[in-house]
């Protein structure tokens, strides 16, 4: 009798053992598959002068094309610092954020690995009296088109500063 619930013991932990590795591996083949928010809705949160606004993409062009992007949207700049924050899907990625001021000598360009920042903050306005007047996020991305092909493109959000 006592061999008996030894079996049964370990009959019962061996299958909690199988559903637990049968559970994990289905979550992480979920993870791996769900779809991806497409890259041309994504957006970039811009907080300025106390406002903050959601960026949507600005230009999606496949590599080595040019397209026309526009206006891009515009923000009132303050003394304080510009923050940008990027959701998941573009921190996860390399990025690069482009810092526009009005003396070209102030321009700066900063470049992130994978999941390394999501969140970045400039100057308004540098020691030298520079003033921001364009923000940039760029990244590579992938866009699935119509027919379920998928094609590298570049991703472009702007937001320019009064």
């Amino acid at each position: 009798m006592a061999q008996s619930r030894q079996w049964k013991t370990l009959v019962v932990a061996l299958v909690g053992v199988v559903v637990l590795v049968g559970a994990v591996y289905a979550f992480l083949e979920w993870q791996n598959n769900r779809p991806a928010t497409p890259v041309d809705e994504l957006t970039v949160s811009v907080t300025a002068n106390g406002e903050t606004q959601d960026i949507g993409v600005y230009t999606v062009c496949e590599l080595d094309e040019e397209c026309p992007g526009g206006d891009a949207p515009t923000m009132q700049l303050g003394e304080d610092d510009v923050t940008v924050a990027l959701p998941d899907e573009i921190a996860r990625n390399s990025w690069r954020l482009l810092l526009v001021y009005d003396d070209p000598d102030a321009n700066e360009e900063r470049v992130f690995t994978s999941g390394e920042s999501a969140s970045e903050s400039a100057p308004a306005v540098t020691a030298s009296g520079a003033k921001l007047v364009v923000a940039e996020v760029t990244t590579l991305d992938i866009k699935e088109g119509d027919d379920g092909e998928e094609t590298p493109v570049i991703a472009t959000w702007s937001v320019g500063f009064n």
